[in-house]
């Protein structure tokens, strides 16, 4: 696999995320160079505004990163995998809607072939031949941590051949297992969190929240794992208007930097809202 990192929007804002890949991927000596002049991907609202627009910013994203010499782009956010999926897929059935994103394209020297793959950070990490690599360095084992995996609502669907079950996806139980974890059954691990829809409209979000992070607290999870920055914030930032206790929400990546013996402040855990306090 030759990969590239798209990073998205919310990488940056995010409490720990992006300093726990990069420490994380130079603790491995794993190279994952980022796409070179990215743009926001304009997530998956903006099909609904103007398709051509909405299909032009992911195909520019895909197009430099064939231009890298990469065969797949990764990517950290589920709103940026499921864009630059459905990107991709559209494109590769419509012909005259990739003559139009080529033209636009065109006008700053790019094209778009198609020839580039997409796979969330999660899935690269869960490669053969990266999988091995941190599980050959897992030090200190988190045997001690019960955790609730969630996914969100856009990593799993839609569903193609060869992938997750939509409802029930195992990668992140399959990562959290070999990092030792006890993984709870977490029914609301595909849960829509509300997603951007939180600051337009809370009140309807909230209660989306309240669910995940019930069933998380009667599972007995001492931490939920996310693996999107928007999922994360969800999740964290309104549960002082909750009542439901302080659930802490950390990202897969911090805990397998825990897991292969970097320390807590190298991995952001001190920027979570929620304070992750166990002893692992």
């Amino acid at each position: 696999m030759n990969a590239v990192f798209y990073p998205g929007c919310t990488l940056r804002t995010a409490a720990g995320y992006q300093e726990s890949i990069e420490a994380v991927l130079e603790a491995l000596e794993l190279s994952l160079p980022w796409v070179e002049d990215w743009n926001c991907c304009g997530a998956t609202a903006y099909f609904s505004l103007d398709e051509l627009v909405a299909l032009v910013l992911p195909a520019r994203v895909m197009a430099i990163a064939e231009g890298m010499g990469a065969d797949t782009v990764v990517t950290p956010c589920n709103a940026c995998y499921a864009t630059l999926r459905k990107a991709r897929a559209v494109l590769a059935d419509e012909p005259e809607l990739k003559d139009n994103v080529n033209k636009a394209l065109a006008e700053e020297g790019k094209r778009y072939w198609g020839k580039v793959g997409v796979e969330h950070l999660l899935d690269y990490f869960l490669e053969p031949g990266i999988r091995e690599t941190w599980i050959s360095r897992i030090r200190q084992p988190l045997t001690s941590l019960s955790v609730a995996p969630y996914y969100g609502c856009q990593y799993s669907r839609p569903q193609t051949d060869g992938e997750d079950h939509p409802e029930r996806p195992q990668a992140l139980d399959t990562f959290l297992e070999f990092l030792g974890t006890r993984v709870v059954d977490f029914t609301a691990k595909t849960y829509c969190c509300g997603a951007a829809q939180m600051v337009a409209h809370e009140e309807a979000c909230l209660p989306l929240v309240r669910r995940i992070l019930s069933d998380a607290s009667r599972k007995g999870a001492q931490a939920i794992v996310a693996i999107c920055p928007l999922c994360q914030f969800n999740l964290e930032a309104p549960q002082g208007k909750l009542g439901v206790g302080n659930v802490p929400v950390v990202y897969f990546t911090q805990l397998l930097g825990l897991a292969i013996g970097m320390d807590r402040k190298v991995l952001g855990l001190k920027k979570l809202l929620v304070p992750f306090k166990v002893a692992v």
